[in-house]
Order: C-alpha cells, then structure tokens, then sequence
C-alpha cells in the first residue's frame, strides 16, 4: 500500500510540475489530499471488517440492534473532499498531461 500511496503523490506532484503550477500552497493540497487518503484506506477497512451494517448491543444492554455503520458515509464525504482537492488543482482526467518524448530523456 505504502508504494502505491507513494506513486499517487509522484503523479500528482508531476502533474503540478508539468502545469507549472508546484507551488508551495498547492503542496499543502497535495498533503491534504494524502491525508484524505489515508483515512479512506482506514475506512474501507472498517467497512470490510464490519460490513455496512452490524450488530451491538442497545443502550438498555437488553437487547441487539442492527446498526449503519458510519463509515459507509464518511466514505462518501472523504471521498467527494479528495476529489474537489483534485477538482481545485485543475488534476482532472481531460486535463491530464502525459508524458511526451522529451521527457523520457
């Protein structure tokens, strides 16, 4: 997970380079949106390890109650930041620079 987390930065790092756009306060962006990252990683996570809804305990303590799990949405919510972190960067697919001859040399 750590290299593919590392590539996404790389890319997104040389996509601001090649915009002429590497400054500082898009930087912070960046690490912003790594951070975001991380969290989604945590998210699914949870998501996969209790499912979309899961049994507890009620407050009474008597009886069991299905129960949304919250990181379904707070998926959603991070997910949509990440991408309007992109969106603001102008880091979208039809915008996306590719590599061209003369930068392979």
């Amino acid at each position: 997970m750590a290299e593919k987390k590392g590539d996404i930065l790389k890319s997104l790092q040389e996509q601001l380079r090649k915009k002429q756009a590497d400054i500082s306060v898009f930087s912070d962006l960046l690490d912003d949106y790594m951070a975001l990252y991380d969290i989604k990683k945590k998210l699914k996570i949870d998501i996969k390890n209790r499912g979309v809804a899961y049994e507890t305990t009620s407050a009474s303590g008597k009886a069991t109650i299905v129960k949304q799990n919250q990181s379904v949405k707070d998926l959603v919510a991070v997910n949509k930041q990440m991408l309007m972190i992109l969106d603001k960067l102008g880091l979208t697919t039809d915008k996306t620079i590719k590599e061209d001859a003369d930068d392979k040399l």
